[in-house]
């Protein structure tokens, strides 16, 4: 078995290409003087060119398969014994003023046409008057190596390929006709592939390792090979082993070029470490930005590491842009990281006009406050107006140790509902801490509320002080246009007549689960169950209530109009909830879907009576989130025929 350099990368073979060109100054396209040029440079051309040629990529340097750049084999991992092909001017060159036809035969498989397409530079010129038959000539002979070279990264090194090159009809056009004979394609007769180095045991290194493409009896893909190869790299440098290289990487052909073997051994070095990571900014105290950094001096690197503290800086509302520099000192084995914030405007004003077919048309406006002082305390407030809603509060955070994700609030609001059987004042004050370990938040407060209702032929004026705890697991790929997400929420709180005008116990379980199975399918299911302990149901405000129907709960039936009803026909809600829906979602494009849906549950205090609706929908998937208009029926008495219902915003 012999053993050199052979096949010619796309890109080498354009670096050889331009260098000839430069030399003999054909790469000139002004026509008179490229014409003049050719001439000569085709006359001082030598008799043999070789199809192949030394230059070589570097081993680290990556390959893209796509067509756009073509899929190139792996020149500095193949050795073998080969022949090269001769190019030589023809006796006849294409006629001057013909028009350029090529055609390839003998290929069948689209992936191989791609990749022909590629490289084969005489397709530039098809079609096309032919104004420099020298030069035509020389692409029609080079096209043979082309040809060749575009099959090998698919396994196929015994291909012949040759060219009918003759005028045609009555000489008005020039036909080119490549004929390939593909042949066998080179299979894998051994491979070797070892992880050496401090990154030996990593898990992802094994997985990866575990996941080389090739089995023996497989046909040589080094599309596969390089592919590989580049996970390893990218394994490497997501993970600090930046001296990591190849110290083999060969695949060598027998002498038939039927049979190949691998050989690959990746060295991973030593894994870097974290230095002492700095985040420069001036417009608030450096404590605050020192407990968001969660990465430690000596730690081992880690570009994810990197990416979350990135993320949750981004994610307190004080930064706009972030400028990272992580450079590794290859000396020490440690990499510096520093970010340079580039902070948002201190106060941000909002104003939002829209339509819900519960509450109908809305007004909304929001104030932040994004920084009170340098400690980054924020103040946001809200006023929301439609005809049967209006709401206005203020919310003061101050943040925790851990600041990413806890934070101690203060909050106030009013609100005012009020329609046709329904009056209702709320007054609202309360404090809060929240903390959150991965996906799961809790929030423990306390709130004083003064609640004036009248409802159907209830009413009162309560003062309550409660204590409450709300636990919530929130899990989604993406959460505005979710594909795969989880969301889970517990609530609790009650109060007792020593510190409230009444007494009650209240609990609530919901959850939703989103899941799109693939391309085309998608199911949503969600439910919730709750339950209010109180010994004078007439005297529990309506904020503690339960009531059901509309856009989010059961479709087909109005906003909250599911509940138990007074001897005055008018829905007062119940101490009791059920609600479970299942939604099926086909995509008929990447980001429109057709949907059918049934809800069913009830709001009641003593007899159960399940009400259904369901329908049909289109939601589209908008880079805002979804936009959703459903039709639904009711099938219930208290439900409607057909009941429109319109929501826009995420999915879970």
């Amino acid at each position: 078995m012999l053993s050199m350099s052979v096949v010619p990368t796309r890109l080498a073979c354009r670096a050889w290409a331009c260098q000839m060109w430069a030399c003999q100054m054909w790469t000139c396209r002004a026509d008179l003087f490229r014409r003049l040029i050719m001439v000569v440079g085709f006359c001082l051309l030598p008799l043999k060119l070789p199809a192949g040629l030394p230059a070589e990529l570097p081993e680290s340097a990556s390959v893209d398969a796509s067509v756009d750049t073509a899929a190139t084999p792996d020149q500095s991992a193949i050795v073998a014994q080969v022949s090269p092909t001769e190019v030589s001017p023809a006796e006849v060159l294409p006629a001057e003023g013909a028009t350029l036809q090529v055609a390839v035969t003998g290929v069948d498989d689209p992936a191989l046409i791609e990749n022909i397409n590629a490289f084969l530079e005489i397709l530039a010129e098809s079609d096309q008057a032919i104004d420099n038959p020298p030069y035509i000539q020389y692409l029609i002979e080079r096209g043979k190596a082309q040809i060749s070279t575009a099959l090998q990264p698919f396994g196929y090194y015994q291909s012949t390929v040759n060219v009918v090159s003759a005028a045609a009809g009555t000489g008005d056009s020039w036909h080119v006709d490549y004929q390939v004979v593909i042949g066998e394609p080179t299979t894998v007769s051994a491979i070797e592939v070892k992880v050496v180095g401090a990154g030996a045991a990593d898990a992802d290194f094994v997985e990866q390792r575990q996941a080389f493409p090739f089995q023996r009896g497989d046909v040589l893909q080094q599309i596969e090979y390089t592919a590989f190869k580049n996970a390893l790299a990218d394994i490497a440098i997501e993970k600090g082993y930046f001296d990591a290289d190849f110290t083999t990487a060969e695949i060598r052909l027998a002498a038939d070029l039927q049979t190949a073997t691998v050989a690959l051994t990746y060295d991973t070095g030593p894994r870097f470490t974290f230095d002492d990571p700095t985040i420069s900014q001036d417009f608030l105290n450096d404590n605050l930005f020192s407990r968001y950094n969660t990465i430690e001096s000596g730690q081992a690197y880690s570009s994810g590491a990197i990416a979350d503290l990135q993320r949750d800086l981004y994610n307190s509302g004080y930064v706009q842009l972030i400028d990272v520099t992580a450079k590794p000192d290859r000396d020490s084995k440690t990499v510096p990281v520093d970010l340079a914030l580039t902070p948002k405007k201190n106060k941000r004003h909002r104003f939002a006009l829209g339509f819900e077919t519960d509450l109908g048309p809305r007004f909304q406006y929001e104030f932040d406050w994004r920084w009170v002082n340098r400690r980054g305390h924020q103040l946001t407030s809200d006023f929301f107006i439609s005809p049967e809603w209006q709401q206005t509060g203020v919310e003061y955070r101050i943040p925790a140790n851990k600041p990413a994700t806890d934070y101690y609030k203060l909050f106030a609001d009013v609100t005012l509902d009020k329609t046709d059987n329904r009056d209702v004042t709320i007054w609202q004050v309360g404090g809060a801490y929240r903390d959150q370990v991965g996906h799961l938040a809790r929030e423990f407060g306390v709130k004083w509320s003064q609640e004036n209702f009248e409802i159907g032929n209830d009413a009162a004026n309560v003062a309550l002080l409660t204590p409450y705890f709300h636990l919530i697991y929130h899990k989604t790929d993406d959460p505005l246009n979710t594909r795969d997400g989880l969301a889970v929420e517990g609530y609790v709180t009650g109060t007792d007549a020593s510190i409230s005008d009444i007494s009650f116990l209240q609990a609530v379980a919901k959850a939703k689960y989103i899941k799109r199975f693939d391309e085309k399918h998608k199911i949503t299911t969600k439910g919730a169950i709750g339950q209010t302990w109180t010994d004078d149901f007439h005297v529990l405000p309506p904020s503690y209530r339960f009531f059901t129907g509309g856009d989010k709960t059961i479709r087909g039936y109005g906003f909250q109009s599911i509940g138990d009803v007074d001897g005055s026909g008018d829905v007062i809600g119940g101490d009791r909830l059920v609600f479970a829906s299942a939604e099926y979602s086909y995509f008929f494009k990447d980001n429109m879907a057709i949907a059918a849906f049934v809800d069913a549950g009830d709001a009641f205090t003593s007899d159960f009576s399940i009400k259904v609706g369901a329908g049909l929908g289109f939601h589209y998937y908008s880079p805002i989130g979804p936009i959703k208009v459903d039709i639904a029926h009711g099938f219930d008495e208290t439900g409607d025929a057909v009941r429109l219902h319109l929501n826009i915003g995420p999915d879970l």
